[in-house]
């Protein structure tokens, strides 16, 4: 008998390879046909409540009230009580007014990066305010996940490329380039796991400091020969490197950094209409590509990101 609430109260990683590897048939089909199949398909997945106990000690009864965004919730049996609940209280979905059915057609189409507000203004009927606050609310999401709580790649018999990109943009799309953020960055070649960091500059100082918190001990490490990477401490890390005035991979050694320069490219292709240069707001924006990185190597180890 269920007597607290059996749900995951934030957005779970668990949740989005299920999502992603659906089609879009699949998902209005069987998902978001309509209010009744999505709250039994978020319960089956941990997303909403399936039981709730009331604040009095009692376990709350399930039903149809009228008041509450999806005309269902939970009210108390003790007659001294008979207090109401949402059904969405303390979820990921609490606070919402918007159906379940458009907040998980949404979660779909951010995962597979179909987010552009036009896309979801045509598909969804949502304003732009209310894209715009549901985009920042998941990056900020990605932020606590990547920031907050890092997850360093890495470690011994794996081996880590990292590099340095400029990110920026052009006026017109063309011409030289007005503005632009230095972002460090890294992937597991096993794992496929990234980090992605904007940086005021590209000096020892900066840099030495992010590999040592974001790559485990005993990784080898490949870059190029920028001269802040001299000061990778070998106690901790092997490191090789390979000369891209010479060469992209080193006749000798077989060295090259191709898969970040590839990383940094769907990186690009994905905030190609980013045009913020607040280090704060392209901060979530890293971190979302990095989330989306993850997620897409958990649902598919070989799929492409280019």
């Amino acid at each position: 008998m269920a007597v607290a609430p059996s749900f995951q109260p934030l957005l779970v990683p668990t949740i989005f390879p299920v999502i992603e590897e659906m089609t879009l048939k699949q998902l209005f089909r069987n998902i978001t046909i309509d209010e009744d199949t999505c709250i039994a398909w978020l319960k089956s997945n941990g997303l909403l409540a399936t039981g709730m106990m009331c604040k009095c000690g009692r376990i709350m009864r399930p039903g149809t009230f009228s008041g509450f965004a999806d005309g269902k919730g939970w009210r108390c049996p003790e007659k001294s009580c008979k207090k109401f609940a949402s059904m969405r209280i303390g979820s990921f979905f609490e606070g919402a007014h918007i159906p379940l059915t458009e907040l998980v057609e949404f979660l779909y189409f951010w995962t597979d990066n179909m987010q552009t507000t036009a896309f979801l203004h045509k598909n969804l009927g949502w304003g732009e305010h209310t894209i715009t606050d549901w985009k920042n609310f998941l990056r900020d999401l990605c932020v606590e996940e990547f920031l907050v709580n890092p997850q360093p790649i890495g470690g011994p018999g794996h081996i880590v490329e990292i590099d340095e990109s400029k990110f920026g943009y052009r006026k017109y799309s063309r011409g030289r380039m007005l503005s632009g953020q230095w972002v460090f960055g890294g992937i597991d070649r096993e794992t496929k796991d990234i980090f992605m960091i904007p940086v005021q500059d590209r000096s020892a100082a900066t840099l030495v400091p992010l590999i040592q918190r974001y790559i485990l001990p005993g990784t080898t490490i490949l870059s190029d020969e920028w001269a802040s990477y001299n000061s990778i401490p070998a106690a901790s890390f092997q490191h090789l490197t390979v000369n891209h005035s010479l060469n992209f991979v080193d006749p000798n050694t077989g060295v090259h950094t191709q898969t970040v320069e590839s990383t940094w490219g769907g990186a690009k292709k994905r905030l190609r209409n980013c045009m913020t240069t607040n280090p704060i707001l392209l901060e979530t924006h890293f971190s979302e590509v990095c989330w989306q990185k993850n997620m897409e190597k958990l649902v598919s180890p070989t799929l492409s990101w280019k």
